[in-house]
């Protein structure tokens, strides 16, 4: 019975808890099953060119799924389990920004990675894990759901890195005891990490809506027939793609950062440097980088040209982490042991990876190199590196998750094992590049090509042979191994006068269920809903996707599930229970409700200082940071569709031929237009009145906001269902018509939402940060339409030039 109350105690701890030490060992868990699944398989890939035992299906649903898994499920959820784990103990912050959103963020990844194990059960999974239209689209060559289940799979996982993004954005910048400059590598590296996330990952989500509505409503985004443009899928993705080898390496740059001068016994050489050229690499990473992954698909030498200078910039940052990495060896003790094998086999890999990178930006030699091996090779090179780098972290920080220690001796002999696999398999793919062997070939083209496919295989068992000597060796160290005598196991302040963390341990373990600093704590509130609404956002999509389907009940009751738990989380959070505070004389805030550990902020799961007195109108202002970055985010989501139909109408060369569509926007569109846009003026003067302490006026002028606003919805539905006579699947124009009016008219429900929120709450609280994100937002909302409105029911000539 003591182990079932133990499991009971463990699931409830799982379900219920919003600590950032809990979530990262929960994320790191998930990305290990990743790792297995997507092991098993790149089993299979080399089973099938090796052997030719698997067959052409099931070898394309593995190469599919073999760079899904590792992608998107292992290295980015191990990489934010680190950054859960590490961050806020390297801050001095006892949690992140919002604790409630952080849970929230690793359930919606749950349901994400079980639909991507099954879904080859539902239909083959034969698009790369790129998924390029029309592959990706078009169910005569990928039948069933599986394709679908996948699609639905990454756009909550993008729903969920978005969030994570913004609050480690905003726990880094509002939670930090520290100043900039005293901060650690790793939080440094997550720091850029997290900018990407908040701007990469919207137009991946934007891309797979548009794959998604294609693939089960007809809408022709990419169908050159009707207008559409497969290219559209390549510049979106790959807006995303390029970014993310960033997301996916800046964690285990940073732990790099962390590891190697504890590793050798001296500081890190060229702490500025190394700090600046991670924000570098973000910032690059996100000019016309992506396009480089597009020379045989661009036809345009001036675009091709920008694109080469900007892969070349991007080496810079890149080369000043290598010189100073290789610096920091000299003068340090360099031994023998599994930390310092990580650390030359990541700065190695990285190295080799970022030479046969070089050939690339080179156009002419891309044009030819862009479909062999040589890619692949280059790419393994690249991500072996970050799994180095990534088992490195784990095995420095063993000692703290478990206060254990592990055996040496099989731990460096399976981080040689690794790292030697890890070359031989890179190597082997590159030679064949070379060679000249295409990639995505089902079976070896010619026999010049086989031997190094049998060396590439080799080296996997190598490799997969190291990494189960190196978990077995920890998990035996977890349970077996000598218990840590010290709170610094490594001796870290000791080596380098630099500790390990700003909040520091006062007992180890540091495990699961344990307080930040080990200690265990005495009371827990944790919440069931961040959790349940989590596992269940995948509802919504699935629900489209069976009513899409036909299936019609079964769909909508899944919507309408997830919005019943949402309502049950919103009323449980905001309205249940809560005790009035004082009114708005003073401006004072003199006790949050549902507060826990100071310094966080308030709305959205987050916490405020029950004690501290604070100034209201200073709260309402500093809530303009998240708000603003949660628009950067819709910035970038709106701008992936708008940025579509620009791209579909003017280069595509079938669009000439269809008839421009007829759009009638006088006299409702216009007056809707108007009725829209001058509530921003309500809207403005409510804030105002709001900051000046006048919440008479304030609720009066928010509800004549939201008056507003409902009327252009009731607009809206009356235009469509009694004026706009095309339908979605006419061509791309109507395509981009439903699409984007239908995603504004979303997030015009959305500030609705939140205006009627912040109206409620006023009821009982004073309502600082909604008040700030109801009129930013609204203000938002209302400049979105005018480029919709001017774009689609206008047509002006700029937007089709």
């Amino acid at each position: 019975m003591g182990k079932v109350n133990r499991v009971k105690e463990v699931l409830k701890i799982a379900l219920t808890t919003t600590s950032a030490h809990d979530i990262g060992i929960m994320y790191i868990v998930l990305g290990i099953i990743s790792l297995i699944t997507g092991s098993a398989y790149g089993a299979l890939i080399r089973d099938q060119l090796t052997l030719n035992n698997v067959g052409a299906v099931e070898y394309y649903n593995a190469v599919s799924l073999h760079g899904i898994f590792m992608i998107f499920f292992m290295v980015m959820p191990i990489s934010t389990g680190f950054a859960n784990y590490l961050v806020p103990r390297m801050i001095g912050a006892h949690d992140l920004y919002w604790p409630k959103i952080n849970a929230l963020s690793f359930w919606i990844l749950v349901p994400a990675v079980f639909m991507s194990i099954i879904a080859p059960l539902f239909g083959p999974v034969n698009t790369g894990w790129y998924m390029y239209a029309p592959l990706s689209t078009d169910l005569q060559v990928n039948g069933g759901f599986g394709v679908t289940l996948i699609e639905v799979a990454l756009m909550i996982a993008g729903v969920s890195s978005t969030l994570t993004g913004i609050n480690f954005l905003m726990t880094i910048l509002r939670l930090r005891k520290i100043p900039f400059f005293k901060m650690s590598l790793f939080t440094w590296s997550f720091f850029a990490t997290s900018i990407l996330l908040m701007v990469a990952l919207p137009p991946l989500t934007a891309g797979l809506v548009m794959a998604f509505l294609e693939r089960m409503w007809n809408l022709p985004f990419f169908n050159a027939a009707l207008g559409g443009n497969p290219l559209l899928w390549q510049n979106v993705f790959w807006f995303f793609g390029h970014p993310e080898v960033y997301i996916l390496i800046l964690p285990a740059m940073g732990l790099v950062g962390e590891v190697l001068p504890r590793a050798v016994g001296r500081q890190i050489y060229g702490y500025k440097a190394l700090a600046l050229s991670s924000m570098a690499i973000a910032f690059l990473s996100v000019l016309g980088v992506w396009m480089h992954h597009m020379f045989t698909a661009i036809d345009s030498d001036v675009v091709r040209e920008i694109a080469a200078a900007t892969t070349m910039a991007i080496a810079i940052p890149s080369g000043v982490k290598v010189v100073n990495w290789t610096i920091t060896f000299y003068g340090g003790k360099v031994r023998f042991s599994a930390l310092t094998i990580g650390m030359i086999g990541f700065i190695t890999l990285f190295l080799v990876g970022g030479i046969t990178g070089v050939f690339f930006p080179l156009i002419p030699v891309d044009l030819a190199f862009n479909g062999t091996y040589l890619v692949v090779g280059h790419f393994h090179y690249m991500v072996f590196a970050i799994l180095v780098g990534l088992l490195s972290g784990l095995v420095y920080y063993f000692p703290y998750f478990t206060g254990k220690w592990f055996d040496q001796e099989l731990a460096r002999t399976s981080m040689f094992m690794i790292v030697v696999g890890a070359f031989v398999v890179a190597t082997g793919m590159s030679i064949d590049g070379v060679l000249g062997m295409p990639r995505r070939y089902a079976v070896v083209p010619a026999p010049i090509y086989q031997p190094f496919q049998n060396l590439i295989t080799v080296g996997g068992f190598v490799e997969g042979i190291g990494l189960l000597l190196m978990f077995g060796t920890l998990l035996y160290g977890w349970v077996r191994g000598p218990p840590v005598r010290s709170m610094d196991p490594w001796n870290s302040e000791q080596l380098i006068g630099v500790p390990d963390f700003t909040l520091r341990p006062v007992a180890l373990p540091l495990s699961f269920g344990k307080e930040m600093d080990g200690t265990t704590p005495e009371h827990r509130h944790g919440s069931y809903f961040p959790s349940l609404l989590g596992l269940l956002l995948c509802f919504p999509p699935l629900g489209f996707m069976l009513i899409l389907a036909g299936v019609t009940i079964p769909g909508i009751l899944m919507v309408l599930t997830f919005i019943g738990v949402g309502i049950a989380w919103l009323y449980n959070d905001y309205f249940k229970q809560i005790k009035p505070l004082p009114g708005f004389g003073g401006f004072t805030l003199t006790k949050m409700v549902n507060a826990t550990p100071a310094g966080a902020t308030g709305s959205l799961g987050g916490m405020e200082n029950p004690t501290i007195q604070e100034n209201g109108v200073e709260i309402a202002r500093r809530a303009k940071t998240p708000v603003l970055f949660f628009i950067i985010a819709e910035i970038f989501l709106f701008g992936s569709f708008i940025g579509g139909y620009i791209y579909d109408v003017n280069e595509t060369p079938t669009v000439a031929s269809l008839p421009r569509l007829s759009v009638d926007w006088y006299p409702l569109p216009l007056i809707m237009t108007v009725v829209l846009l001058s509530s921003s003026i309500p809207a403005h003067l409510a804030y105002h009145n709001f900051l000046k302490g006048r919440m008479r006026m304030f609720k009066i002028l928010g509800t004549l906001t939201a008056l507003m606003g409902f009327s252009f919805l009731m607009g809206q539905v009356y235009e469509f269902t009694h004026i706009v006579k095309f339908t979605p699947q006419q061509d791309v124009y109507s395509a981009f018509f439903f699409t984007i009016v239908s995603l504004h008219a979303f997030h015009v429900i959305m500030g609705l939402v939140l205006w009627t929120i912040t109206l409620l709450r006023t009821r009982i609280t004073v309502p600082y940060q909604l008040s700030t994100g109801a009129s930013y937002y609204w203000h938002f909302v209302d400049a979105v339409w005018v480029v919709v409105f001017t774009m689609l029911y206008l047509q002006l000539p700029i937007y089709h030039p």
